[in-house]
């Protein structure tokens, strides 16, 4: 027994004099905590919703405000380039023009006689077209002076208006009896007309002194224009011994021609025709109202040509280039079509951070409808795939040189990689990864490229 101790005691004394003096030792092994590649959201995952928009919307504005005479348009109809859109009442615009017309005639003559050397008789009838046109303004004033006090007053009104409130009285009153029994159907019949008639003349009476007092500010207006022509047609012609009056006379020709040009231009401009072929896609005048300079009397809608604008984020816009196709689908209608990418925004909305990517629209069919809801979507063979790891994986992040650990069989390897943003607590990488490989977290004991590794822990 004692042999049997001496002996295992032997072997183990040999066993540890041949284990200290070996030449081997032990490998290094990293204890590291692993993790997945994530994939980051791809465009040709991600649907945008947006609204079907013109590319070509033309706002029409007549050149200056006036009264709707005739409309030859209904919302949704479609117009050709020229065709006559709407016509405004140019009654004012007549007066103008005559006047303008005159003022230039005037204005032509003088310079003819000037410019002739008949001074003597050019100023003889220059002094008496201003008498003239001193004497119409005189009466036009006065007229006006008038007009504008019975409409002040409303004298033709008030009467027209007491008749028909008696009128209306009467007719109550009536009604109330025959409908007790107190008078008979006759006397209602009676009271009626007389309602109705009064109701005429008190219309009558609105219109006329409104009338009056409108074509009293005309005649005057014209009766102004004509003054101040004639006053400068007389100044011109009282100095014709100036040695500059023919330049005075020829300038005072040209600027009657040119207001000549821009009456004649309004009045031309009475009838508004379409710019451009389309459909009418908003009307916003009707007969005998009058255009505003601030909203516009139609929109004209090229709905060959149609756009939709997409709010894309930090992420994805790195993946969206112009010319990139897209995929619109119409949700109410369940049809697709296809558009380009055409523009993109170079800066994010500082409220939303999102950039705008304008899309244009084939509308073949001229089914889709500026408006509807659109569902927009790319194709992934567009797309550059990008990955997302913990920023905590990636050393060296701040430097042109960034790198991973990432699993190799049974060792680790250290791979290069290119950061292109960080989202969160994540790093965006367009290259050096795949979704297929785990990577090492940072803070892993003994990190280096081709030690083995052992798993610690798996996120």
């Amino acid at each position: 027994m004692k042999n049997k101790i001496l002996a295992i005691l032997l072997i183990l004394s040999l066993s540890t004099f041949f284990t200290s003096c070996s030449p081997f030792t032990k490998e290094d092994i990293a204890n590291v905590t692993l993790t997945k590649v994530k994939s980051s959201d791809s465009i040709s995952d991600t649907v945008y919703t947006s609204n079907i928009e013109s590319q070509d919307d033309i706002s029409i504005f007549p050149s200056s405000p006036g009264k709707v005479q005739s409309i030859n348009f209904e919302l949704g109809q479609e117009v050709k380039k020229d065709d006559v859109l709407f016509v405004l009442d140019n009654t004012e615009l007549t007066y103008k023009l005559n006047a303008a017309k005159a003022s230039y005639d005037s204005a032509s003559a003088s310079y003819d006689k000037v410019a002739s050397g008949s001074a003597k008789q050019a100023q003889i009838d220059a002094e008496k077209a201003l008498e003239a046109a001193q004497n119409e303004l005189k009466d036009a004033q006065k007229a006006y002076d008038i007009a504008k006090d019975q409409y002040s007053n409303n004298t033709n009104i008030t009467s027209a208006q007491t008749a028909y409130d008696s009128a209306k009285l009467n007719y109550d009153r009536t009604n109330t009896l025959y409908t007790a029994g107190g008078a008979s159907e006759a006397d209602l019949e009676a009271a009626q007309d007389k309602l109705a008639t009064s109701k005429a003349a008190l219309d009558l009476a609105k219109d006329n002194t409104s009338m009056a007092l409108s074509t009293a500010e005309t005649r005057l207006s014209n009766a102004n224009a004509s003054y101040n022509s004639a006053s400068a047609n007389a100044t011109i012609t009282s100095s014709i011994t100036n040695p500059d009056n023919i330049t005075a006379a020829k300038a005072s020709m040209d600027s009657a021609k040119a207001s000549l040009d821009l009456a004649q231009y309004s009045f031309d401009n009475a009838v508004i025709k379409a710019p451009v072929d389309g459909k009418i896609s908003a009307k916003n005048i009707s007969v005998g109202e009058y255009t505003s300079t601030q909203t516009p009397s139609c929109i004209i809608t090229n709905e060959n040509t149609l756009k939709t604008t997409i709010k894309v984020t930090e992420t994805n816009i790195q993946n969206i280039k112009e010319g990139l196709d897209a995929n619109i689908y119409i949700p109410s209608s369940g049809a697709s079509y296809s558009g380009t990418v055409y523009a993109i925004s170079p800066s994010a909305d500082t409220s939303t951070g999102m950039f705008d990517v304008k899309i244009n629209i084939t509308n073949p069919d001229e089914n889709l409808k500026v408006g509807m809801v659109a569902n927009v979507t790319f194709n992934a063979n567009n797309e550059n795939e990008s990955v997302l790891v913990p920023s905590q994986c990636v050393f060296n992040k701040d430097s042109d040189s960034p790198y991973v650990y990432i699993i190799n069989g049974d060792r680790l390897s250290k791979k290069s990689v290119t950061v292109s943003e960080n989202q969160n607590d994540y790093l965006v990488i367009t290259d050096g990864l795949t979704t297929d490989d785990e990577v090492v977290l940072q803070g892993s004991s003994n990190l280096s490229d081709n030690v083995k590794y052992n798993i610690v822990k798996t996120n």
